[in-house]
């Protein structure tokens, strides 16, 4: 071995070392979502809920808030309240950890109160919506909280409405 492969092959080896570390240490889903790699993510980090007075014909309303973990789960979501709650425990069996559900009773009137998510819906989730069980039999269409980052629904009598402060 000659003097000069010598001395580059401790030095090809520290830069495949760096390199292998770099690999490692970039594989952290943290570090991908700074770096923009990977799935999109939601912006929510805060939602809360309020109801007026004659919101769903002044009774209260059954309210739930879904974190969807994968595409899968994404793409089975119904498109409408009486749909969701319909079919959502066949959904909820179905789907098992793709999807957080939390479930509330939304009386009338009600003042703005926050709804607390899973620790896991910041880091893993992928989705957000949410499901309002109106009395109306056409309900209410989905509400999409994916774009929004501490959206605030408002319970009204012919919509729901969503601010994001």
């Amino acid at each position: 071995m000659t003097a000069a492969a010598v001395t580059t092959f401790p030095a090809l080896r520290m830069r495949t070392c760096v390199v292998l570390l770099l690999c490692v240490l970039l594989s952290g889903c943290g570090v991908k979502r700074m770096l923009g790699i990977g799935p999109p993510r939601p912006s929510v980090k805060t939602v809360s809920v309020g109801a007026d007075i004659d919101a769903n014909q002044g009774n209260a309303t059954r309210l739930d808030v879904v974190v969807v973990y994968s595409d899968a789960a994404k793409n089975a979501m119904p498109k409408t309240g009486p749909e969701w709650f319909r079919d959502r425990d066949a959904l909820r069996s179905m789907l098992a950890t793709d999807v957080d559900v939390v479930s509330l009773e939304v009386p009338t009137p009600s003042p703005s109160f926050q709804v607390k998510l899973p620790r896991r819906a910041r880091n893993k989730g992928l989705a957000v919506f949410a499901y309002a069980n109106y009395v109306a039999p056409t309900g209410w269409p989905v509400v999409a909280l994916t774009p929004f980052k501490h959206p605030t629904l408002q319970l009204q009598a012919a919509k729901i409405a969503v601010q994001d402060p």
